[in-house]
């Protein structure tokens, strides 16, 4: 864009390795001092806690473009998609689709659910996307839910077609739940007909970890008994009757069972609120130009490229197979190229931090290192 005078690591390497860990601006920092200021109070501190977790919750509403009161703070996207599977009652017969260009998380939480006889189907891709029509066609009066990611992690693949898929999912009774863990803080995600979504706080957000957004639709809410609840669950956590009854807070904030992460929340927010500033819209329009050039050179390479090259699934991601991965990658370290290597694939992610210079930086760095190394 490029936006590096808030991020020292992008200044000091050619840094395109956000869809694994992004880089959090300076203001994090000053953040997290401000949550131990806050905890060296002591209990009057908590006041100070519950501020800050009110505010970021509101300033990831507004990036999300959701009330607040329908979004929550959960540990991980992995608790928070298990927190989906546990919370519907599954019958046998019932029938979950996804794709294969899921992450583990979004594939593992509802491959178990077959010991309860449900019918877990996985479409596969071809050329690095699935089609809207091979979704819908697979749907079925049985089917209780589908759940795909709004930007692969695997390929980079956007889906041009979620409010879509889930008003097709809808009229067969099925919820949809949308993991936009690779897709918020980077491109536009619209919630339109979704039903459930989640988000990692380490990555394209510029938080750290140990949390998770998690957006509960307020339909979904309505008919969803929480299988995880705790005092911080509740309404009122001590009313007199709390030995034979209870009741949750309302909306969203029924998910959280137990204490935040409160650095976490201070972090996050610091990166939300520098991304609104920017504008995630003019970020995508502003980077997408430079993803396809990154696409096209490496295509000119001769690389096997897994991202695909139609214009409408870009997102911040290129993705390439490669038979050793994880030589090439430490090779491009060596030159002060970041990227993920491994599990047969090389990826770069370029978010606000990044900009051309960074693309002809990795496009160099592969010539050199397929010349000299032969990889």
């Amino acid at each position: 864009m490029t936006d590096q005078q808030d991020f020292l690591r992008a200044r000091e390497c050619c840094y395109l390795d956000t869809a694994a860990e992004g880089l959090p601006p300076a203001a994090a920092a000053a953040a997290l001092e401000a949550y131990l200021a806050a905890k060296n109070l002591g209990t009057p501190g908590r006041a100070a806690l519950y501020a800050e977790e009110r505010e970021a919750i509101r300033s990831a509403a507004r990036l999300l473009g959701v009330a607040a009161e329908d979004l929550a703070f959960l540990a991980n996207t992995s608790e928070a998609l298990n927190l989906l599977a546990n919370s519907m009652r599954w019958e046998p017969g019932d029938h979950v689709l996804l794709c294969d260009l899921e992450f583990p998380s979004n594939v593992v939480s509802w491959l178990r659910l077959r010991q309860f006889g449900v019918d877990v189907e996985v479409l596969p891709a071809h050329r690095g996307a699935v089609p809207i029509d091979d979704f819908v066609s697979r749907l079925r009066p049985r089917t209780r839910l589908v759940t795909v990611s709004q930007v692969s992690y695997k390929t980079g693949t956007r889906l041009p077609y979620v409010p879509e898929l889930a008003a097709a999912a809808h009229r067969v009774g099925a919820l949809l739940c949308l993991d936009a863990t690779q897709a918020l803080g980077r491109v536009p995600v619209a919630v339109e007909g979704v039903d459930y979504l989640v988000a990692s706080s380490y990555k394209w957000l510029l938080g750290t970890h140990g949390l998770a957004v998690a957006y509960c639709a307020p339909t979904l809410r309505d008919r969803m008994e929480p299988a995880s609840t705790g005092w911080y669950s509740l309404d009122s956590p001590f009313r007199p009757d709390r030995f034979t009854d209870y009741a949750l807070k309302p909306r969203a904030a029924a998910l959280q069972a137990g204490m935040p992460n409160f650095p976490a929340i201070y972090a996050l927010r610091a990166g939300v609120d520098h991304l609104l500033a920017a504008d995630v819209a003019r970020i995508d329009e502003t980077l997408r130009p430079l993803v396809a050039d990154l696409r096209e050179g490496l295509a000119k390479q001769g690389l096997d490229l897994l991202t695909p090259a139609d214009p409408v699934y870009a997102s911040g991601i290129v993705s390439f197979a490669h038979p050793r991965p994880e030589a090439l990658g430490a090779a491009l370290e060596e030159r002060g190229v970041i990227v993920w290597a491994g599990d047969g694939r090389v990826r770069a992610s370029m978010h606000l931090y990044n900009g051309r210079a960074d693309v002809e930086r990795l496009l160099d760095a592969l010539l050199e290192v397929n010349h000299l190394d032969r990889l």
